[in-house]
């Protein structure tokens, strides 16, 4: 299965570079911040740079504070220690707020705002991989104007040990639903790793591909990479 696994993500990687040689490049880095309260309760506060995510071809800079709510973490025996203890439970709820802004656009600025709304179930399967699956709900206000999206992640991944180096290589694929075209005009697929350092921090990198059916930029590539501090 590991094999199986590590082959697979290898053809992605292939496949999206062979796919992606025309279309836009971007870095983007983002920085979590998360306190956690008790057993079922943790605050997130994120902040990060993208450009042409959201915007179309400007930077947009979004910063976003959270509550998440986790049932008790019965999936920690089959996980590798991690400071994010949210992975083993297999139900997350998140609430929070979103505020997003596209940078240096004189001519029509972008101001967003977000209400958004998370359920994440998780299953463990096989051969040591979990599988979640995250609905995510947002009412969004750009430029005053209220709308909804709706969007669905399916998130396979699998902890590996080599002496003292743990890490977690992963794939996503994400459908997104916009009510002001009335149609799933976006998706997105990435692949990457997460790796935690000592015990209270993880860093992660990760390639992702987005096409959009309504936008100045259809086809997107970016390399993200995020850092994790959990208090």
């Amino acid at each position: 299965m590991v094999r199986i696994f590590c082959s697979i993500a290898v053809l992605v990687i292939l496949a999206a570079v062979a796919v992606a040689q025309d279309t836009p490049q971007e870095v983007w880095p983002e920085a979590q911040f998360y306190v956690h309260l008790n057993d079922k309760l943790r605050l997130r506060a994120l902040a990060s740079l993208t450009k042409g995510k959201e915007s179309g071809k400007f930077t947009e800079g979004t910063f976003e504070v959270d509550i998440d709510v986790g049932l008790k973490n019965i999936l920690k025996r089959v996980l590798a220690e991690n400071p994010n203890t949210e992975r083993g439970k297999y139900l997350t709820l998140r609430a929070g707020y979103v505020h997003m802004a596209a940078l240096h656009d004189e001519e029509n600025p972008s101001n967003e705002h977000r209400a958004i709304l998370e359920l994440t179930p998780r299953y463990p399967l096989p051969g040591a991989f979990l599988l979640s699956n995250r609905g995510r709900a947002e009412g969004r206000w750009i430029n005053g104007h209220p709308s909804f999206r709706f969007r669905n992640r399916l998130r396979l991944e699998r902890d590996f040990k080599i002496r003292s180096f743990r890490f977690t290589p992963y794939m996503t694929g994400e459908l997104f639903y916009d009510s002001r075209y009335h149609k799933w005009n976006r998706n997105e697929y990435s692949f990457g790793a997460e790796m935690p350092i000592r015990r209270h921090a993880i860093i992660e990198f990760y390639f992702l591909r987005q096409n959009t059916s309504q936008s100045s930029t259809p086809h997107l590539k970016g390399f993200g990479s995020v850092f994790q501090w959990h208090f």
